[in-house]
C-alpha cells in the first residue's frame, strides 16, 4: 500500500493516490463496495476520487459489472516512464538472445526509489509463464529481483524498510522472513556479484540473476533466468550464471 496513514492524517489528493495504486495490485479490478471493505474509506470519498480519476482516464469502468480498472492514461504514463529510463529496443534484444540461447524464462528489473518492479520479460520456451507482466512490484525478501536490488541499495535505509515490512509472509518453504538472515543474503549477494532464488515464492521455481552497473556506478538493474527444478538444478545454475556473465557488459551499455 501506499500509506500507512489514518483516513483522518490523509490529504485529498493521498486518498485518491491510494486508491489508483491499489489497481496495481491483484485482482486489478475493483467495484465501489470491494473499495469500501478493502480500505475503510468511507463510500462518499472513494466514490468522489474514483470518478475524478475516470475522468482524467486513469481508471475507466466495465458497465457490465460496475468494477473499475487501470485506464489508457494510466498506460500512457507507463510509457512515458520506460521512454524517460533510456530503456532501448537493444535492450529487449539482448534479452531475447540470452532467453534463445537458454530455453528458459528470462527478466531484468529496476529499482526506482525503495520499489522493485519489472521492466522487461521474455517468455520463448516455457509453456507456463513465469515472470510477471512489466510494471509488477517484487517483495524485498524473496525472489532474485527484490534481494538482488536491496542487496546493493543504501543499507541503513534497508535495514529501516525491512522494519517497517515485518512480518514476512512465508510463502514458499524457503522465503526468507527473518531480518538478519535476510541481511546475511543481501552480504553473500555483493559478496559474490549474483544472486539465487530456489523455491523462495513458487514451488519448484529456481532463478539465477547478475546485478547491472549503470553509467553512474550504481546498481540500479537486475537481469535473471527463471527455470523449472531438476534433478541437476545446480549444474544448470552455474551453467545460466556464466551465460548471464557473458552478456553483462553489454546489457550494462545500454543501462542508466
Amino acid at each position: 500500500m501506499m500509506t500507512t496513514k489514518s483516513e483522518e492524517n490523509m490529504t485529498s489528493l493521498e486518498k485518491a493516490l491510494y486508491l489508483l495504486f491499489l489497481f496495481g495490485q491483484e485482482p486489478y479490478e475493483y467495484t465501489i463496495p470491494q473499495l469500501v471493505d478493502k480500505t475503510g474509506l468511507n463510500r462518499t470519498t472513494i466514490y468522489r476520487n474514483i470518478v475524478t480519476l475516470e475522468e482524467n482516464d486513469l481508471l475507466m469502468k466495465n458497465d457490465r459489472d460496475k468494477s473499475y480498472r487501470l485506464g489508457p492514461m494510466a498506460y500512457h504514463l507507463g510509457s512515458v516512464y520506460l521512454g524517460n529510463a533510456n530503456y532501448k529496443e537493444n535492450l529487449l534484444t539482448i534479452l531475447e538472445r540470452i532467453a534463445m540461447e537458454s530455453k528458459e524464462s528470462v527478466g531484468l528489473a529496476r529499482r526506482e526509489g525503495n520499489r522493485v518492479v519489472s521492466i522487461y520479460s521474455v517468455e520463448i520456451h516455457q509453456p507456463v509463464k513465469m515472470n510477471d507482466k512489466p510494471g509488477v512490484f517484487y517483495p524485498m525478501n524473496r525472489g532474485t529481483y527484490g534481494k538482488c536490488l536491496m542487496a546493493y541499495h543504501d543499507q541503513r535505509l534497508v535495514g529501516k524498510l525491512i522494519d517497517q515490512a515485518l512480518p514476512f509472509e512465508k510463502v514458499c518453504k524457503n522465503t526468507i522472513t527473518d531480518k538478519e538472515e535476510l541481511l546475511e543474503e543481501y552480504r553473500k549477494i555483493r559478496e559474490t556479484g549474483y544472486v539465487t532464488c530456489i523455491e523462495e515464492t513458487f514451488p519448484l521455481i529456481i532463478g539465477i540473476g547478475i546485478p547491472l552497473y549503470g553509467s553512474t556506478g550504481e546498481v540500479r538493474n537486475v537481469v535473471s533466468i527463471s527455470f523449472f527444478k531438476e534433478e541437476n538444478y545446480l549444474e544448470k545454475m552455474a551453467a545460466l550464471k556464466e551465460l548471464l556473465f557473458r552478456y553483462k557488459k553489454e546489457l550494462e551499455k545500454f543501462i542508466v
